[in-house]
């Protein structure tokens, strides 16, 4: 008998070890495959992770450059004597305002790209340093292209072509270049009009800072005559008794915007120009300050 119990009592005992073995391996599988899953999962995380970050990139690759002109303000240099294209307005409480066609033309163009525009009045002659300094972002119009002056600058579209006049006292009579040989010549300093009044035969010339003062000079009868554009004159003429014009012929003289090598601003700049040229805008603009025989080809 007490085999017989010895032996049940073996028997039990190895069934019952038989039985938590075959427990452990149950266990250790479900764990493995556990494990395996979660190994896979995570994989499968990363990979949705990698995925998203080359989505990611890939739409920051396709989509568009930031408009260079979106929120800010660039200072714009001008020459603000120059009527009716640059001038300034002064109101009652003392605060001035830019006007003219110039003003106009670059206000639309930086306000269409999200920007806004601080206008810096300066001599003309004192706009490409200006530029090469860094105290503004770009210049109005009235610049034309020379190829001396595009070693410094980069020039937008061709957008105006004037015609220049000669502006003298009633009374006297100067139709053409060729009548004021020998005769006193003013001009404003650092402009085209320099070369054409230096182009008259024994004429001496005369280098003012502005239209205005170039208007002062003929009445005040320092100077016979003075060279400025036409439409300009058209405004003198206006307000000043006493003075007569000859409108002279369009020649290659024209108005570009320029900008300082490689701008950010040019290219968006010039794109938004070439546009209100093809669409109209910009005759509008013109046709809001200048009479038709100054807008006519």
């Amino acid at each position: 008998m007490k085999k017989i119990a010895l032996f049940l009592c073996t028997a039990l005992t190895i069934a019952a070890l038989a039985g938590c073995g075959g427990g452990s391996k149950e266990t250790a599988a479900e764990t493995t495959k556990a494990q395996t899953e979660a190994a896979g999962g995570t994989e499968e995380k990363a990979e949705s992770s990698d995925d998203k970050t080359a989505d990611a990139e890939g739409e920051k690759a396709e989509a568009p450059a930031e408009n260079p002109f979106s929120g800010k303000t660039v200072k714009v240099g001008c020459s603000a004597t120059f009527v009716p294209y640059e001038s300034i307005e002064m109101a009652a409480d003392g605060s001035k305002a830019y006007k003219g066609m110039n003003i106009d033309m670059i206000k639309a163009i930086v306000e269409k790209n999200g920007g806004t525009v601080e206008f810096q009045d300066m001599p003309f002659k004192s706009l490409m340093a200006a530029i090469q300094a860094g105290q503004i972002d770009f210049c109005s119009g009235g610049m034309q292209p020379t190829e001396e002056r595009e070693k410094t600058l980069d020039f937008s579209e061709i957008f105006f072509y004037p015609r220049n006049a000669i502006v003298y006292r009633s009374g006297d009579t100067y139709p053409d270049l060729d009548s004021l040989q020998g005769k006193t010549i003013a001009y404003v300093f650092g402009t085209n009009y320099q070369q054409v009044a230096e182009s008259v035969d024994g004429a001496k010339t005369v280098g003012i800072q502005g239209s205005p003062a170039c208007i002062e000079e003929v009445k005040s009868k320092r100077a016979d005559a003075c060279i400025i554009d036409g439409a300009g004159a058209a405004e003198f003429l206006k307000q000043n008794e006493g003075l007569e014009m000859s409108l002279l012929d369009k020649t290659e003289d024209c108005f570009a915007i320029g900008f300082p090598k490689e701008s950010p601003y040019y290219e968006t700049f010039n794109n938004t120009l070439k546009e209100m040229m093809e669409n109209g805008e910009l005759d509008e603009i013109i046709a809001n300050h200048l009479s038709e025989q100054f807008i006519l080809d």
